[in-house]
């Protein structure tokens, strides 16, 4: 069941995504990756740390691949509730990808900056294909113009939490997904 409001380092929050929205979406955008993977051979799922974990677990036992490799890579451009604009990766992909077909995991698509920062670091390992997956994407927020490959839902410009998304490390572990509560005039 979800909580009417959660509080978080004084911030209220809202009911925004249920747990059952979240898992229809990823059902059908699993059923599109492994569409488009058939007939690839070990393709490469790269989870974002940390917010996109859970999206991540959830997605990929969804499509079900089982010759498919999962790693982890860590960026950060977040501080607080808002982008810094300034990306830094913190943790890279140090497997061999030459050949390979790669869909990066990712919790959410805000300015596009960090996206546009992995993809290019990925195309320098020579894959077969980079995909990107998000399972929140805001257009409104893009700096680069950048479209994920895959997005499970497209929002406002808000701040969100749980689901893996979090705010100060805090509250990842909700099931469900809620919205920063809107100032009353």
């Amino acid at each position: 069941m979800m909580e009417q409001s959660v509080t978080v380092n004084g911030l209220t929050f809202v009911p925004y995504l249920t747990r059952d929205e979240i898992k229809k979406q990823v059902e059908r955008v699993a059923s599109e990756i492994r569409r488009d993977l058939e007939g690839h051979e070990a393709p490469v799922f790269l989870c974002v740390l940390n917010g996109a974990f859970m999206f991540a677990a959830d997605l990929v036992r969804e499509i079900g691949i089982n010759d498919a490799n999962i790693n982890f890579v860590r960026y950060s451009s977040y501080e607080g509730t808002s982008s810094t604009g300034k990306v830094k990766e913190i943790m890279g992909l140090h497997e061999d990808v030459e050949g390979r077909d790669i869909v990066i995991i990712e919790d959410i698509v805000d300015t596009g900056l960090t996206a546009c920062k992995m993809i290019e670091d990925l195309k320098k390992k020579n894959p077969r294909s980079v995909k990107f997956c998000t399972l929140l994407h805001k257009p409104e927020s893009s700096r680069t113009g950048f479209k994920p490959d895959y997005v499970a839902f497209s929002i406002p410009p808000k701040f969100i939490i749980g689901y893996g998304l979090d705010l100060d490390g805090k509250v990842r572990n909700l099931p469900d997904i809620y919205v920063i509560k809107e100032e009353e005039a």
